[in-house]
């Protein structure tokens, strides 16, 4: 520790100078005693030569603390799965010395990134190099600290660079095109129509029959005294209505892993009915709401989330010392279980798209059912307002969180659901978990039809027909309250949405041993 302490005297912080190899030294006693048995020139050439050694090795490292200058340059600043990340690193040598070595050492935490690189480079030059990494998942990763190692020529000593800053990385989920959605009719856009209108409308050329719950100032008084009863003026209401897309990701209904989780799929889904009807040609506000697990750790970032996070305990539990993502990115670690509420308010615009995507970005697989959430979440849903739940609870909690989708329509909040199931792997290995299916839409006459056929006589069938009588029972349900339904396999390959074309250099070697390189554009989605 003394001699640590010697070595690294006066160095500011973040740089050490290690001894690597002081089995040497060991000699310089011996040469001594050699010295005092028998004096001789060769022994005092010996010593002067081995410390010599020694002292030229450690002013050698010396020589380059502060005179090392590090960059690092990350290219895009906007990355969905499937996007490639790209980092340029630059060393710069201002010593006048060279490195013959310098390894750099990275503590990344994005899945698949590794750019360990070990370099040479001259007095007074600089070296640079680029590492690229494929975003195969989705959330918010580190970038950072590293470490630059080097040494002198012989090996005895190392300099030793430490940067603890660190970088947040947000993945974003990817946003695809999803089959048309059948939402609550009245409430999609001016071209539909409503008996009864909740909120501004605009006079039609039609008039029909007075029904009660109409309001008296849209009465047709002319053609009321002609008929001799009470005519009002059809409305058109306009476009309303603020979608909230509620995304079910209680564990105990998952299924499947990857890409082709029902987790995955279902986010890849609200995701893409966000940027639909923010960015689409059904411009209307849309809002999220989840509960997520409350992580252990959150990183530090400089991405505007422009969300709110709150934290729900779980139910019976006070007091529990959990941390929540604030709007500022600040976050704390979590001992004890509780849910993540993820609110994003509804708001309209393209800007509103990134908002969503940042917010399902870390989203993970929490306790809270999909009946639950609706319940506690009753005070932010208002009349007029549209709710989109996306489940793959299809068996076990259906009754509940059909009952809290009735309740909202008595309070003027209409509901559809988007259905997720398993993939087909997962359907074989577990048919009880269900089976996916092409788009349905709720028809009492089709769920009939699909009771009859999969509740047959056959009893070694049953076990196979399982998740099939499990859809035909939630059409059945959800058809008798006419709440639109459709379904939708986890891992269906879906068309990217956002896409762009971009450029990239790509080298090949010729027969000769020469490099050519090639420009190659590209479409990445």
């Amino acid at each position: 520790m003394a001699l640590e302490r010697l070595l690294n005297r006066h160095l500011p912080a973040g740089w050490r100078i290690e001894l690597r190899n002081g089995w040497p030294l060991l000699f310089i006693p011996l040469l001594l005693f050699m010295q005092l048995l028998g004096p001789s020139p060769i022994w005092v050439a010996l010593l002067i030569s081995l410390a010599g050694l020694y002292a030229v090795s450690y002013l050698w490292v010396r020589n380059q603390v502060l005179q090392l200058f590090f960059e690092r340059h990350r290219e895009g600043a906007m990355l969905v799965v499937g996007d490639s990340l790209q980092e340029r690193f630059v060393i710069r040598n201002d010593s006048t010395l060279p490195l013959h070595w310098l390894e750099f050492a990275d503590r990344s935490l994005l899945p698949g990134y590794n750019p360990r690189q070990v370099v040479s480079c001259g007095g007074g030059s600089s070296y640079q190099w680029r590492a690229e990494a494929h975003c195969t998942q989705r959330g918010v990763f580190r970038l950072g600290p590293h470490t630059l190692r080097t040494g002198d020529p012989f090996g005895f000593f190392s300099l030793e660079v430490v940067d603890t800053r660190s970088e947040s990385l947000l993945v974003y989920p990817r946003v695809a095109h999803i089959p048309p959605l059948a939402l609550p009719r009245g409430s999609l856009s001016g071209q539909d129509r409503r008996r009864r209108a909740h909120t501004g409308s605009e006079r039609s050329q039609a008039v029909r029959a007075y029904q009660p719950g109409d309001s008296l100032r849209h009465v047709h008084w002319p053609t009321s005294a002609k008929q001799g009863e009470l005519v009002v003026t059809d409305v058109e209401t306009e476009p309303s209505g603020d979608l909230w897309i509620v995304l079910d990701v209680n564990r105990l209904v998952q299924s499947g892993s990857g890409e082709e989780s029902s987790l995955e799929t279902g986010i890849v889904l609200a995701a893409s009915v966000a940027a639909e009807f923010l960015s689409g040609g059904e411009r209307r506000s849309v809002g999220l709401l989840a509960a997520p697990a409350a992580v252990a750790s959150l990183f530090e970032t400089d991405e505007a989330t422009a969300f709110d996070q709150q934290i729900l305990p779980e139910s019976g539990a006070a007091g529990n010392d959990s941390g929540a993502l604030s709007s500022n990115g600040e976050g704390s670690r979590v001992q004890n279980s509780s849910s993540l509420l993820v609110d994003v308010p509804p708001q309209p615009g393209k800007g509103q798209v990134w908002r969503i995507l940042a917010a399902l970005a870390p989203v993970n697989a929490g306790d809270l059912p999909l009946g639950e959430l609706l319940r506690r979440s009753r005070g932010l849903f208002s009349g007029g307002q549209t709710v989109l739940a996306i489940t793959p609870d299809i068996v076990d909690g259906v009754e509940d969180w059909t009952a809290e989708l009735l309740h909202l329509r008595r309070a003027g909040v209409p509901a559809s659901v988007l259905a997720v199931t398993p993939a087909a792997g997962v359907a074989e290995d577990n048919p009880a978990a269900g089976e996916s299916t092409s788009e349905i839409q709720p028809d009492e006459s089709l769920a009939d039809s699909l009771t009859q056929d999969h509740l047959g006589d056959d009893p070694e069938s049953d076990s196979a027909l399982t998740s099939e009588e499990a859809q035909a029972n939630l059409i059945d349900i959800l058809a008798r309250y006419e709440i639109p339904l459709r379904f939708l396999q986890a891992g269906t390959r879906l068309a990217p949405a956002l896409t762009y074309r971009r450029t990239r250099t790509v080298l090949r070697t010729t027969p000769s041993g020469g490099v050519v390189a090639h420009e190659i554009e590209e479409e990445v989605g």
